[in-house]
């Protein structure tokens, strides 16, 4: 077992944050500054974590941040199926938060609008505590030497597998390496209306873009060309469409699922409605806190291996300020607050992983080291191949790509071949003209369209 740099990491005594947070900012100028503000209130807001203790913890230690700093902090923490969607309309209706936490696809959507405060000294401030951040996150929320936005988590998705269930059918409590050996090990386990196979997210919700991108990764496919232009209708992707619609037609993936939010494949797995879901670490901070005995029969694997081989592609969630704010100094210091490896260590655990840490060396925390389902996780983070593949990442296509994810293409496209029968071959090529269109409109600084629905 590796070294523990952070034996007094514990999220029950670190709850108030306190300590930490006197040490972060005992020598703020904002302590003495503060009057020169417009106002002394900062209003953030932020994406679900599905643990109320999470999402309270992390509220407290910016509260405490603030009382010690002289301002008063709200908090939102708000669902993730529509978020893009709320934080379009408040920037359209100039109504910003202070501070907001940032999908990986829309930092630069936004930093190339000119909307978001240069955060490269809070980065650089940052970047080498907790031996260091991943790097691999870093093209999500940096253009040009700048940074917009600091990571605060990992997002790495993984397979969720009954290990009873396939111990019935091989003998063996090992998850399926390859998406030829799901689909077999599927067709067997799969009882409908009791149990369903295989919980893919079908419905116009983020989780079926990830995973419908996943898919294509792994057969081959890519989203774009080495220039960066829109590339999605390629063989990779007719393929990966195939399969999923062969799911569709033989029953193994239930038939509400075109209508789940992201929510759904987590709700069909915890009531053991679904053998095998595609999903970030939620999955297990539920049952670790509610179903030990269905965690018992429980692994996180990686995602399963196509023709191609296995890409698997890692994001970020992070905290950006908005221009215009009238506190932006102190919102930084906030940022910086919360940042220390030991306060958002404490918030990982209290969200019991759904978060997986941007510090190297937290993963040597007891808490990490005492669960064996996240000892993949650097690793997957390491090497992750990124959407943009092959391309170079610029803020320009992270932009285009932005736009793809928010007017929910792929889930589109996955939808007109299974609920709509369109032949995959046709739904590739809609969904490049859809992808040249955003493209177009976002290399032409219109903001993309929201989800509708």
């Amino acid at each position: 077992m590796p070294e523990n740099r952070y034996p007094d990491i514990n999220r029950r005594t670190l709850l108030k944050g306190t300590a930490a947070l006197s040490a972060a900012t005992a020598f703020s100028p904002l302590v003495a500054g503060r009057g020169a503000a417009q106002d002394n209130r900062l209003t953030v807001w932020g994406i679900v974590s599905f643990t109320e203790e999470g999402d309270a913890l992390l509220g407290q230690q910016m509260q405490d941040w603030g009382a010690e700093n002289g301002f008063e902090v709200e908090y939102v923490a708000l669902p993730g199926s529509d978020y893009a969607t709320r934080l379009a309309t408040a920037v359209e209706a100039g109504d910003v938060p202070d501070v907001v936490m940032m999908l990986q696809d829309i930092t630069l959507f936004y930093a190339e609008q000119g909307r978001l405060v240069d955060l490269t000294d809070v980065y650089n401030e940052l970047k080498d505590l907790g031996g260091g951040m991943y790097e691999t996150l870093l093209p999500w929320v940096e253009s040009e030497g700048v940074v917009y936005s600091i990571p605060m988590q990992s997002d790495v998705s993984v397979m969720y597998a009954r290990l009873d269930l396939i111990e019935e059918v091989t003998g063996e409590r090992e998850a399926p390496a390859t998406l030829d050996e799901l689909e077999q090990l599927a067709t067997e386990i799969n009882n409908p209306p009791q149990l369903y196979a295989i919980g893919l997210t079908v419905g116009r919700t983020p989780d079926t873009h990830g995973q419908v991108a996943q898919m294509i990764l792994n057969h081959g496919g890519t989203l774009v060309d080495e220039q960066g232009n829109p590339a999605i209708d390629n063989p990779g992707t007719i393929v990966a469409l195939e399969q999923m619609k062969s799911w569709w037609d033989n029953g193994l993936i239930p038939e509400n699922a075109a209508s789940w939010d992201d929510s759904g494949n987590n709700t069909a797995y915890n009531s053991g409605q679904a053998a095998f879901v595609f999903n970030p670490a939620s999955i297990f901070a539920y049952l670790e806190e509610n179903d030990p005995e269905l965690l018992a029969d429980t692994t996180q694997a990686p995602f399963p291996a196509g023709p191609a081989g296995n890409f698997p592609s890692v994001g970020t969630w992070s905290w950006s300020i908005f221009e215009g704010s009238d506190n932006v100094d102190a919102a930084k210091q906030m940022i910086t607050a919360i940042m220390q490896p030991e306060m958002v260590q404490a918030v990982y655990e209290e969200v019991g992983g759904r978060w997986y840490p941007v510090y190297r060396d937290l993963a040597d925390a007891p808490f990490w080291q005492e669960r064996p389902f996240f000892n993949d996780f650097p690793e997957i983070i390491e090497t992750a191949r990124p959407i943009w593949y092959p391309a170079e990442a610029t803020p320009l296509l992270l932009t285009q790509l932005s736009a793809v994810y928010q007017t929910l293409i792929l889930p589109d496209m996955l939808q007109q071949v299974l609920i709509n029968d369109m032949p995959p071959a046709d739904a590739a090529a809609e969904a490049q003209t859809r992808m040249e269109q955003a493209f177009q409109e976002a290399a032409g600084g219109q903001v993309a369209a929201t989800p509708t629905a």
